[in-house]
């Protein structure tokens, strides 16, 4: 059989499968931003450190301010379009006229400052390459009827969360592979939304794989053997895109199984980071209270052992009692009043409360991405892409019902 009967076959199929492994790649990279923004903690602004990145949410305060063009709404940031009406008329082939219309950009811009944002403390926003989500519609504003103008702005006051790293500064900007991102959503909305469009990438994929080969199929049972479109013709262009698109979903599934796993393994290796630094703490702390309560030296050195190490198991199986621990070094102020006028203490105290604030949050990510993990490992038909994987369950951390003692300021 010639190649030009042939070509229209091979399109469908050739581009159905390069549609759907190019819809891979960008479902990869929409996982590691999901895995970007889930890495972070909400924390508030007077626990942050040097280096952290976290989401903050609070309101913005700003004493310089923008005014947007036309509108003239006060703002720390906008985005504004002036479009003019094209109209135009053409004649088709039977001579008859048609209109047509729409509306073009002849100017825009987009500017932003630097902001604070507060939560009680109070940090400063760095507008230079940040990611601005929050901006708010102030709708379309007709000066003629070929002329409007079109505007959104993150007006002083608004509530927002903000992603970013602390800088050496004290300011928050974005670092490396951290954006500086704004957005009215809070961490917990702005992270499911980014993992639904995973979803939606990976069910394009395989469907954009899947019409390939029932395109090809079709043609190659109706353009080249001219046959009837009947229920076999519908029943082997069916099976023709299960075919082709199977090689895509196996694919997609393995790929996400890797980056889970290794998900999974830098959870644990922030959680092991936050136990490092609590440990860290410990030496300072041992000497302030050895002044005010000589006999609670025991407790310091419990809340030093314990350390992930290299046994995740291990970790997670002696989790509970280092939790309880640390909460009862956070109260021991409770039973030795006069370690409250210390202020090395207070200072002390509230990195610690900090790290188990971050403890928290990295214990319940852990457990967030070990679960999906565990899931999928026995979820048919995913199951069987594990297998040849030889994966194993990942152990999930108890966590501890007692709440996390209070600050000792504010």
């Amino acid at each position: 059989m010639p190649l030009e009967t042939l070509w229209p076959v091979l399109a469908f199929a050739l581009g159905g499968l390069l549609l759907g492994v190019c819809l891979l790649r960008a479902l990869a990279k929409q996982d590691h931003w999901t895995w970007v923004l889930a890495r972070a903690p909400a924390l508030p602004i007077r626990v942050l450190a040097v280096g952290d990145d976290a989401w903050l949410r609070g309101v913005v305060r700003s004493e310089t301010k923008l005014d947007c063009p036309h509108f003239e709404v006060p703002c720390v940031a906008y985005d504004y379009q002036r479009e003019r009406l094209h109209e135009w008329t053409t004649r088709d082939k039977d001579g008859k006229v048609e209109h047509h219309s729409e509306w073009r950009t002849e100017h825009s811009e987009a500017r932003a400052v630097d902001f604070v944002l507060d939560d009680g403390a109070q940090v400063l926003v760095r507008a230079a390459g940040a990611r601005n989500e929050a901006l708010r519609s102030l709708g379309t504003a007709r000066e003629s009827r070929t002329l409007r103008h079109r505007a959104a702005v993150l007006e002083p006051g608004a509530r927002i969360s903000v992603l970013g790293v602390l800088q050496e500064d004290r300011s928050f900007a974005g670092e490396r592979e951290v954006p500086c991102l704004w957005t009215r959503e809070a961490r917990d909305q702005r992270v499911r939304s980014s993992g639904r469009s995973e979803t939606w990438w990976f069910v394009a994929a395989c469907g954009l794989a899947a019409l390939g080969g029932v395109g090809a199929c079709l043609w190659w049972r109706l353009a080249i053997h001219q046959q009837a479109f009947d229920a076999g013709v519908v029943a082997a262009a069916l099976g023709a895109g299960v075919l082709l698109g199977l090689p895509v979903w196996w694919l997609g599934v393995h790929n996400r199984l890797i980056r889970l796993r290794q998900q999974v393994h830098a959870a644990f290796r922030q959680v092991d980071v936050d136990l490092a630094v609590r440990a860290g703490l410990v030496p300072n702390l041992t000497a302030v209270v050895q002044r005010f309560a000589g006999h609670e030296r025991q407790l310091l050195a419990d809340v030093a052992r314990w350390r992930a190490g290299a046994s995740a198991a291990a970790a997670v199986e002696a989790d509970r009692s280092a939790q309880r621990t640390a909460h009862a070094v956070l109260r021991l102020h409770e039973q030795h009043p006069t370690l409250r006028a210390d202020a090395l203490y207070q200072d002390l105290h509230d990195r610690l409360w900090a790290v188990e604030e971050k403890l928290a949050h990295t214990r319940q990510l852990y457990n967030d991405i070990a679960t999906e993990w565990n899931t999928r490992l026995w979820r048919f038909p995913e199951a069987l892409v594990a297998s040849l994987l030889r994966s194993r369950p990942a152990p999930l951390f108890a966590g501890e019902d007692a709440p996390l003692p209070p600050r000792l300021r504010g």
